[in-house]
């Protein structure tokens, strides 16, 4: 007989094991079947339901499908928010402030190009940095589809920096920045609608009956306005990123739920001032299938959100020591006499952030979703081994083998898996 106790305390103690790893992976020696796994995701809801182990955070709100959303403080998810505190803590002892305070205008021009960049790449549009800079600046007219994604976008942040209340009137004009004059008619609010009237499936996940949404999202807005006035600091760290899960889950609209919940969730950093979060939505764009398998344990885990959450706060982590990193070769090639340029920056900050040993020129073009030339990424990638940022040597076929160099990167960065 399966003892889904001792498993569900391994997990806690240990690793948090997804769906595949207790069903098909032989290195943890559970291997359960559907049935068993069924049974421990009930094992849990009955946790939930009861709320009889502290270990489970159970946040208020409305479930349409009886799987209450919660999550468990884990030693992993623990390890990773005892990391950020102690970046936190570091960066505040050695410069007196955040790096996403030293560096907010650029995270504020990341987020932009992250979003824009993932989505047209999905769509095979090549928009470069300096386009989307041409039109947040009104330099030039408005002429493609996707111009008019990258104006939204910016105006989108625009009325999130200025820390509007969180609730119905101001999430609805935030989705009306972000999608206006981008719906098909299909997928178009009624007058005088704040949500979808239909129903609505996405990657074989039911969104929220129409006849729900309203219920579930006003428990959105009651949890999330609770929490901000409250002093529970821990709270107030979690809940951008529970906000995000949410919406996600009850999915109020036809289309843009998901653009609409990454910026909900910066909209909560700003106002909980949880800036060292900021970066998330960047972070994201270039872990994106990971994001999207974290979005799926934890739906197959009915409302998990631990495995969410573990996703997310690895990544901060990462971003945090990628944007310190840049920091240190920033200062040390300026002592050199060499200033980076914006753009330099953001290839950095690719390579830093995809890197797992050694790599060519194709993978660069990949990691920063460019139809540039075999030549134009030598150009670059060369330029950083002059700076020595970057090592050289060949590899198989004469091909030229690229590495990190890890003396003039002092702060570790993990793969996201």
């Amino acid at each position: 007989m399966v003892d889904y106790k001792k498993i569900f305390d391994y997990m806690f103690n240990n690793i948090y094991l997804t769906p595949r790893d207790l069903m098909y992976n032989t290195k943890y020696n559970f291997c359960l079947n559907v049935n068993e796994f069924n049974q421990l995701l009930k094992y849990k809801e009955e946790k939930v339901l009861n709320k009889d182990d502290s270990r489970f955070e159970i946040p208020n709100l409305l479930s349409y499908n009886n799987q209450q959303p919660f999550f468990v403080i884990c030693e992993e998810l623990n390890s990773n928010l005892l990391t950020i505190q102690n970046l936190i803590e570091e960066d505040i002892n050695q410069n007196g402030n955040l790096v996403t305070t030293r560096f907010f205008l650029d995270i504020l021009k990341s987020r932009i190009y992250s979003e824009i960049e993932g989505t047209l790449s999905v769509e095979g549009v090549n928009t470069t940095r300096k386009r989307i800079k041409e039109i947040i600046k009104s330099e030039v007219p408005l002429k493609e589809h996707n111009d008019y994604i990258i104006k939204n976008m910016y105006e989108g942040i625009k009325f999130v920096l200025t820390k509007p209340d969180f609730n119905k009137e101001n999430l609805h004009r935030l989705y009306q920045l972000l999608s206006d004059g981008l719906l098909e008619e299909d997928y178009q609010l009624r007058e005088g609608d704040y949500y979808r009237y239909d129903d609505v499936e996405v990657d074989n996940y039911m969104g929220c009956p129409p006849s729900k949404i309203e219920m579930c999202m006003n428990s959105l807005f009651e949890y999330v306005n609770n929490v901000l006035h409250s002093k529970n600091s821990l709270k107030k760290f979690f809940l951008p990123h529970i906000a995000h899960y949410y919406l996600v889950y009850i999915h109020p609209y036809f289309d843009y739920n998901g653009r609409t919940a990454r910026m909900v969730s910066f909209w909560l950093s700003i106002l909980s001032n949880i800036d060292q979060m900021l970066f998330i939505s960047e972070a994201i764009d270039q872990t994106k299938s990971s994001y999207y398998i974290a979005l799926r344990n934890s739906r197959d885990s009915h409302n998990d959100m631990t495995y969410f959450l573990i996703y997310l706060f690895s990544v901060a982590v990462n971003y945090y020591n990628c944007y310190k990193n840049i920091e240190v070769i920033d200062q040390n090639l300026k002592n050199d006499g060499i200033v980076l340029t914006e753009t330099d920056r953001a290839y950095l900050k690719k390579i830093l952030i995809s890197y797992n040993g050694s790599f060519i020129y194709s993978d660069f073009i990949k990691w920063i979703k460019s139809d540039m030339s075999k030549q134009a990424a030598f150009k670059i990638l060369n330029k950083y081994v002059d700076y020595g940022i970057l090592k050289v040597r060949k590899g198989k076929s004469n091909n030229k083998l690229y590495e990190i160099n890890t003396s003039q990167v002092p702060y570790i960065m993990k793969r996201i898996n």
